[in-house]
């Protein structure tokens, strides 16, 4: 062999072992999006995820996480094994748990748009997860700067229990809180959700519909309490006057009816007739005292029957997103 032929050779296993480990690292550093493409490709969704993934106006490329993270739409049992509640009074709808999508099934119609948001959130953390570094370290001072801007009292409570619960992943959960449930985040965020969402404002939407279902029953609640509170108290305040007041009237009464039995007890027919008159005027005025105390004792159980009702309802609510509770026993 000419040592033109074994240069030849040499050069050629050179350049095959080059392109094979070359291979192999191009399998590494992608070796996320492949077990994606695989999990994605495998993935067949049942009819609720396939219209979860069509109201939740994901793109192609929001659908290919969402189905890469082979989504589940559990009940109670399966749901509350996959998904941990770190709280007693803090119920989870959804969780992101070895890149698999679980979302609890709420079936009460009056929070039509919850699953859906949930999902939309959930898929939000299987993105996050396959962002680089340098791409977290852009979005983070983004985040932030939308969450300053959003920060209301019931954010910044979530923001604390997330925290406690979930150390770390503070700028995690501002990525899909702040992408499904505010508007205005500002244009460069609008652009990096865009990638996932065709319609991003219809998800904030189902969340503000969903949410104001739970704020309308708690302002009623607010109101009617404030209400029954002033009502015990202008009732408190009107039997106690009304007591006072029948007390010195039957001692008034009383002394009115001793002096009667005297023969010198008022110095005329015309006093007897006044003083009697005043008495009766003091009785009726009483008694008009004692019907509007209770009309509003009337009025008072009218609106605790009311308040009754709307906790009942919003118990009824609670408990259709608690995975918790045991599902009821079927026929």
């Amino acid at each position: 062999m000419s040592s033109k032929s074994k240069i030849a050779q040499l050069f050629s296993g050179w350049l095959a072992t080059v392109v094979f480990f070359g291979l192999l690292a191009g399998v590494w550093f992608n070796r996320q999006y492949i077990i994606d493409l695989v999990r994605f490709t495998q993935f067949e969704p049942s009819a609720a995820i396939a219209s979860l993934s069509k109201d939740t106006t994901l793109t192609d490329q929001g659908k290919f996480y969402f189905y890469a993270s082979q989504p589940v739409l559990a009940t109670n049992k399966s749901f509350n094994h996959h998904c941990e509640r770190k709280e007693a009074d803090s119920p989870i709808l959804g969780c992101y748990v070895n890149q698999q999508v679980y979302i609890f099934e709420v079936n009460d119609t009056r929070l039509d748009g919850i699953e859906e948001v949930t999902a939309a959130h959930e898929m939000l953390h299987a993105v996050y997860e396959r962002l680089s570094q340098s791409e977290k370290d852009r979005l983070g001072p983004l985040l932030e700067k939308a969450y300053e801007k959003n920060a209301t009292k019931e954010l910044k409570q979530r923001m604390a229990y997330y925290a406690k619960a979930e150390p770390g992943e503070r700028e995690n959960e501002l990525h899909s809180i702040l992408g499904t449930e505010f508007s205005d985040l500002g244009n460069e965020l609008e652009q990096y959700y865009g990638k996932y969402f065709a319609n991003r404002g219809a998800i904030v939407k189902m969340n503000t519909s969903v949410d104001s279902v739970f704020r309308k029953l708690a302002a009623q609640a607010d109101t009617l309490a404030a209400e029954l509170n002033k009502l015990i108290d202008s009732i408190n305040a009107g039997s106690a006057n009304y007591n006072k007041s029948i007390e010195a009237l039957n001692a008034d009464i009383v002394a009115f009816n001793a002096r009667a039995e005297q023969s010198n007890g008022f110095s005329s027919e015309a006093q007897f007739n006044a003083e009697r008159n005043a008495l009766i005027a003091r009785s009726n005025q009483l008694e008009s005292l004692r019907q509007q105390i209770n009309a509003k004792v009337d009025k008072y159980e009218s609106l605790r029957v009311k308040l009754q009702a709307v906790a009942s309802e919003s118990d009824s609510l609670n408990r259709s997103i608690d995975s918790t509770l045991d599902e009821a026993p079927k026929i």
